[in-house]
């Protein structure tokens, strides 16, 4: 109870509309057990987005329907949703930050598609990167005192650094988390977990210290990367990564690889809807982002700059 009343205290609600499990993850996988019917219902994602949607829907065997984000803004194409879901459709998922994509989704379109939506469909609002985003009443959590089909969902994965404790939790109407808790393992929320939990909620200062040290160095890194020749577009961020448009698009892959070879891990996106040519980029402290654009400087003139398309054979 401590736990659930710290993360009440934080997110603007009381503790009957949380549900703590084995981080978002457990969360995700529970509303496709309690609220699907295998072969039967459908969840609704609007790429590009997190993938464990896809995972927890396969393994439940629920059939997947796609609305894709509008290109570069990376909104919500609400007409685009509501014209896709159908009366079988039970879940609708949405990140905001969006991952891969960084972007806050606009909260207007968020509350139009919930009244929009079909009465037996839930909203689920993955809200996993929110507290790098800036300014006030970003979350839709305290929305469900008035909402019952709003489900929101949050880790201690990201913001506060402890994605080995393995907890996230899942904030909306008390009988929807009765039924999530009705079906979840007993006591698979070990005391250690929850005491480090209760630590780390119990002063928010230090968090906030890290996030206004990260939003600089965010900042900062961005205007570096945005200043490199084979750099096409650095997307505005609400997140602790920066997605970052290489140029020409067909060489970003070999970039990613060339870069994992010597050391600096980032992520290839420029095969998900709307991210050619796009890697995700983790924006770490100062020193991180030095060395990072010291490889960049390194190696990617040599790929991104170069007319000789030979270097790609091993890559295509």
């Amino acid at each position: 109870k401590e736990l659930k009343e710290l993360v009440g205290k934080m997110r603007g609600v009381n503790h009957e509309h949380i549900f703590v499990g084995v981080g978002s993850d457990e969360a995700i996988d529970l509303l496709f057990r309690v609220f699907c019917e295998p072969r039967r219902s459908e969840c609704l994602i609007m790429p590009p987005t997190y993938g464990m949607y896809k995972v927890c829907a396969a393994a439940n065997d629920i059939q997947i329907l796609s609305a894709p984000l509008e290109p570069e803004t990376f909104d919500i194409d609400v007409t685009k949703v509501l014209k896709t879901v159908t009366s079988a459709t039970r879940l609708v998922f949405v990140t905001s930050p969006g991952n891969p994509t960084s972007r806050l989704v606009s909260r207007d379109r968020l509350l139009e598609l919930l009244l929009k939506l079909p009465r037996t469909t839930l909203l689920i609002v993955d809200e996993a990167y929110l507290d790098f985003g800036q300014g006030e009443n970003l979350s839709m959590s305290p929305l469900v005192h008035q909402y019952s089909r709003l489900v929101v969902l949050h880790t201690l994965s990201k913001a506060f650094g402890l994605a080995g404790a393995r907890l996230g939790t899942a904030i909306a109407h008390p009988d929807i988390i009765r039924l999530m808790n009705n079906l979840k393992a007993p006591y698979n929320i070990n005391s250690i977990t929850s005491k480090i939990a209760c630590q780390a909620l119990s002063d928010l200062k230090p968090v906030q210290s890290t996030i206004n040290l990260l939003l600089e160095q965010r900042e900062s890194l961005a205007k570096a990367l945005l200043a490199l020749p084979y750099v096409e577009k650095v997307y505005p961020s609400d997140a602790n990564f920066l997605l970052v448009k290489f140029k020409p698009a067909n060489r970003a892959k070999l970039l990613y690889k060339t870069l994992a070879d010597a050391g600096v891990v980032v992520r290839f996106r420029g095969d998900q809807m709307h991210c050619s040519g796009c890697l995700r980029i983790t924006v770490g402290t100062k020193t991180d982002n030095d060395a990072l654009l010291s490889k960049l400087n390194q190696i990617a003139p040599n790929i991104m700059l170069t007319s000789n398309d030979n270097i790609l054979e091993d890559y295509i």
